[in-house]
């Protein structure tokens, strides 16, 4: 009997954690394999390797390996090789399997890493079922699909492609391939995965769905509803939607429903997050109500654009519905108090600085004013914008970036992980794609964050001040004054973004008051900030006057500003105002502009849940509540009209 080991590291959670996803990859695949009567009958299956342990640790409980299968992402595979190298010197005849998307489409990894036997291209089910039935009987491994493998002449050798055309796989959770691994570890609370279908019908350059070409596949809706009573059994706390487009069929209701169902009865699972279909938007519109009902979603519809720049769109083959579309659909979110989200990509072919910030800009038009996350582009080894000549074309640079992970103490690894991210195009040079990082962190923690909002709002309805020039024109106040408190924070995050252009170790944010634990750029910006309350808008004040705001009016939108602001320890605030602030602002966010009102009265500005702390405050508001949904007082009411 051959001993087999899975192997599919968790992207963070290492020895003695408190969550872990269940390692959903590795088991469909071994559920699948130990379908075959031959695997049955000549294989034990040993252990599912799923925590980020010492390499050593891992090694040493191992009996005998025959086959050892590792599933490769960004996060994990690094520690995949080590780990690989590790077990080919103690045991020199195992043979070891790398798949997964991380997994170039040619022998890269072959030649990288002498310990990898064989590769498994695209989707692993099929392939390693029969390579391990091939393995087994000594036969020719050339009659395995989608695999490339070191022949004993040293030179590679890929075998032919074949494109899966079904997903009728046994579910490893229904199956009970995770039972033992729960009941072993009972100090962790586990997370899991949740695929309904499989493929996606866009070929969007950056996304390594489109070389794979593969058609969208469904999985039983009767299994999948199964599988979420078991996830409720079974108390998973978060579910992660493997989707491309969920919601793009009509199942997808029934779906939702059942995970509702799931929620109400049971508690579990608590939170999901998923990956919206992006063409049908009244499908998303009516599962965000159905979990918003349950508060199992925090993070809402997406609204993605990857790009607002019509030549980017056209490069990555990727097209938006109209503005004004998106400009309403924001609306009917808004009316309905149910959170949107909205995504671009930093280092897209064609991209140039005032192209990326007029994007970040349209988005605050139309109403995307609270949440919206620029990634840098990662050069996935399968997308398009991976392939040799598509980088020859468009002159792409990159850099290996080290992945962190906000929001946990700082943990250091002995196997850093890397992503490679697009720092330099033929129409972005590096300078400038630092400068739209910094841009980017500036629009996020000003704006999304809220600190400065109100501002950019007023001049926007009442001076047509464009809010990419507002933002931008911030930048180049705080590098004119360096001295400003604000400045040293700006010239500290744009450092980072510097050194992160050229492949320097990326620089890790903490925040006093809570200790070692790691945020995000955007985050951190907004924490000092609001550290340093009066600093920072007596910094500011010098460039918000430039614009030339009535006295009256500035001293209403100034108190407004900093009153609505939800802080550590502060529940309520009162404010005699000559000016409806508060209507003006709340008008715009579902895209009803007018000129501010003149209104002498009094307004009531209170937090329904202060946090005591910045601890709690760091934890509930700015990480939980994605700040810029929560980073305003949120019962707000007249107390007085004087001229009512």
């Amino acid at each position: 009997m051959k001993n087999v080991y899975f192997v599919q590291v968790d992207v963070a959670a290492s020895l003695g954690a408190q969550n872990a996803y269940l390692p959903y990859t590795a088991g469909i695949l071994a559920a699948y394999a130990w379908s075959s009567e031959i695997v049955k009958k000549e294989c034990v299956f040993k252990e599912f390797i799923f925590l980020r342990e010492k390499i050593d640790a891992v090694v040493s409980r191992m009996e005998n390996p025959a086959i050892i299968a590792f599933s490769n992402y960004v996060w994990n595979t690094e520690y995949n090789k080590a780990l690989a190298e590790a077990v080919k010197e103690k045991y020199p005849h195992c043979l070891i399997v790398f798949g997964g998307h991380n997994v170039p489409d040619d022998f890269s990894y072959l030649e990288e890493c002498d310990a990898i036997d064989i590769l498994i291209h695209g989707e692993g089910e099929e392939p390693l079922k029969k390579l391990f039935e091939v393995f087994l009987q000594n036969e020719q491994l050339q009659s395995v699909p989608n695999i490339s493998f070191r022949k004993k002449d040293g030179s590679f050798f890929k075998t032919f492609t074949r494109l899966p055309k079904t997903l009728d796989y046994p579910s490893p959770y229904l199956d009970g391939w995770f039972d033992d691994l729960i009941e072993k570890h009972p100090e962790i609370t586990f997370n899991a995965i949740l695929e309904t279908s499989r493929g996606c019908p866009h070929r969007c350059a950056y996304c390594d769905w489109g070389l794979l070409k593969s058609k969208v596949r469904l999985f039983p809706l009767e299994r999948i509803q199964a599988e979420i009573r078991w996830m409720a059994e079974h108390k998973i706390a978060f579910l992660w939607g493997a989707d491309a487009n969920f919601g793009l069929f009509k199942r997808d209701l029934e779906i939702a429903d059942a995970l509702v169902k799931a929620k109400e009865t049971t508690g579990y699972p608590e939170r999901m997050r998923i990956n919206y279909a992006k063409d049908n938007y009244e499908n998303v519109f009516a599962i965000v109500k159905k979990f918003k009902a349950c508060n199992f979603d925090r993070i809402g519809a997406t609204l993605s654009f990857q790009s607002l720049s019509p030549v980017v769109l056209e490069n990555i083959g990727r097209s938006n519905s109209e503005l004004e579309f998106y400009k309403n659909l924001l609306t009917k979110y808004r009316k309905e108090n149910m959170r949107t989200y909205s995504e671009l990509i930093l280092g897209l072919p064609g991209e140039t600085y005032e192209s990326f910030i007029a994007g970040v800009g349209k988005l605050f038009e139309i109403g995307q004013h609270f949440v919206f996350e620029v990634y840098a582009c990662i050069l996935l080894p399968n997308a398009v914008l991976g392939q040799k000549e598509t980088m020859e074309k468009y002159g792409i640079e990159s850099v290996k970036a080290e992945i962190t992970r906000p929001h946990f103490l700082e943990q250091e690894f002995d196997i850093p992980e890397y992503n490679r991210i697009i720092t330099q195009t033929n129409t972005l040079t590096r300078e400038m794609w630092v400068r739209s990082v910094a841009f980017s962190n500036v629009a996020k923690s000003f704006h999304g964050s809220g600190v400065l909002r109100i501002f950019a709002i007023y001049l926007f309805c009442e001076k047509s001040v464009p809010y990419q020039v507002f933002y931008d024109g911030i930048i180049d106040y705080l590098e004119a004054n360096p001295g400003l408190f604000t400045s040293e924070l700006y010239f500290e995050i744009k450092q980072s973004a510097r050194e992160q252009s050229v492949g320097a170790r990326s620089r890790k944010h903490f925040f006093e008051p809570c200790g070692d634990i790691l945020w995000d750029d955007y985050e951190y910006m907004a924490l000092q900030i609001l550290n340093h309350f009066d600093e920072f808008y007596e910094n500011m004040s010098t460039y918000l006057k430039s614009f030339q705001i009535a006295d009256d009016i500035f001293n209403d939108l100034l108190q407004y500003q900093r009153s609505v602001l939800r802080r550590p320890n502060e529940s309520e605030a009162i404010l005699s105002l000559h000016y409806d602030v508060h209507g003006f602002i709340s008008d715009a966010y579902v895209n009803k502009i007018h000129h501010l009102e003149k209104l002498t009265h009094q307004l009531r500005l209170t937090d329904s849940e202060p946090q005591n702390g910045w601890a709690e405050f760091s934890k509930t508001v700015v990480w939980y509540g994605r700040m810029g949904w929560s980073s305003y007082k949120d019962d707000i009411s007249v107390l007085k009209d004087f001229e009512g």
